[in-house]
């Protein structure tokens, strides 16, 4: 990072607005240096304020620029958080059922002009089910707001010319995570000078989960196949709020019903807030087969009680039960961002 001096004369030469407010005082902010064509597409979002008890998620849409090849191939990606984000993740826009880019207000993103849904259908996972993952980070401290990921040799992200990509960004500021500064998040896409393989994305969540104040601690567990094939893990991170204890990852035949054994687990966390990604794995999943994944929780008294949290729940059981769902104060989400290559689809695992 840089001094907010270096920050401001930076930003005065490439001619941006940007208000840097809070985020002057208390931590330097983050700055990610802006691409040229020839280097790459950059994105920055406004910042934005999250008031004391507030959970915000937005949605911002852009276009992938012209391009001389009309193909950009990416093979590094910065993504920049302010502290205080629960996510940050990237798709590619599929069909659009509830969640229409062109019904955004129109927005400024730096290196692209874009539009932006705040909240609303933003919230509705249902929206972009079939949307391809891109790339997430949930990295947000202070000490470490950027994440940078370099793929592995001869490996790229593939995108065309005209392509509209979302980037969802979401914001916490309550009991469970605070946003002591306002939010902001930003995006550098690499253009990568070698011939390459494609990489893929899998991206899977066990919605079936209920974690109850009069149950022991409950693990819930999903599987998800791969394409035929040889394909190998690049990296991987799991996802789930504050009433969650471990999250495992593990190579999976196929075939078995019973969890994998401990050799096979590649991916393991037991922090929810700022869960690591791991990266250059290389490992190759078995053929045929695809990942097991797991996550474990325990039950936490809601801060503000169990009112909001039993009406969320779909049985009405008034057990205090967290369900699947976006909001971090009163539902749990089971999710897994995984990345392959070479690439034969993006696969969803619901």
């Amino acid at each position: 990072m840089v001094r907010a001096s270096v920050l401001a004369a930076a930003v005065a030469a490439v001619g941006l607005v940007a208000a840097c407010g809070d985020n002057l005082s208390g931590f330097e902010p983050w700055y990610l240096e802006p691409l040229t064509a020839d280097e790459g597409v950059w994105v920055r979002t406004p910042e934005f304020e999250v008031a004391a008890g507030a959970e915000l998620q937005d949605c911002y849409f852009f276009e992938v620029p012209p391009q001389a090849a009309d193909t950009l191939w990416v093979d590094r990606f910065a993504l920049a958080l302010n502290p205080g984000s629960h996510h940050l993740n990237l798709f590619r826009v599929g069909t659009v059922v509830g969640l229409d880019p062109a019904a955004g207000e129109p927005v400024e993103l730096g290196g692209v002009a874009g539009t932006v849904i705040r909240g609303g259908p933003c919230w509705n996972s249902a929206n972009w089910a079939t949307w391809p993952l891109v790339a997430n980070s949930q990295q947000s401290s202070v000490e470490s707001p950027v994440y940078e990921w370099r793929l592995p040799d001869d490996v790229a992200t593939r995108f065309t010319a005209g392509e509209r990509l979302m980037l969802q960004v979401h914001y916490v500021n309550a009991s469970t995570q605070e946003t002591p500064f306002r939010g902001r998040a930003g995006v550098n896409l690499h253009r990568s000078r070698d011939d390459t393989i494609e990489m893929g994305t899998l991206f899977a969540t066990q919605q079936n989960i209920r974690i109850c104040r009069s149950t022991p601690p409950p693990t819930f567990s999903g599987t998800c196949s791969m394409p035929d094939g040889n394909h190998w893990v690049a990296a991987v991170n799991g996802h789930f709020h504050s009433r969650g204890r471990r999250f495992s990852v593990y190579a999976w035949d196929g075939q078995s019903t019973t969890r994998p054994p401990d050799a096979d687990r590649f991916y393991v966390s037991d922090d929810w807030a700022e869960p690591e990604m791991a990266n250059g794995l290389e490992l190759l999943l078995p053929r045929g087969g695809g990942i097991w994944w797991t996550c474990e929780y325990r039950w936490r008294e809601p801060e503000l009680g169990c009112a909001e949290v039993d009406a969320r729940d779909p049985l009405q059981a008034n057990d205090c039960c967290y369900t699947f769902g976006p909001i971090v104060e009163t539902s749990e989400h089971c999710n897994v961002f995984l990345y392959y290559y070479p690439r034969t689809e993006d696969i969803a695992c619901f």
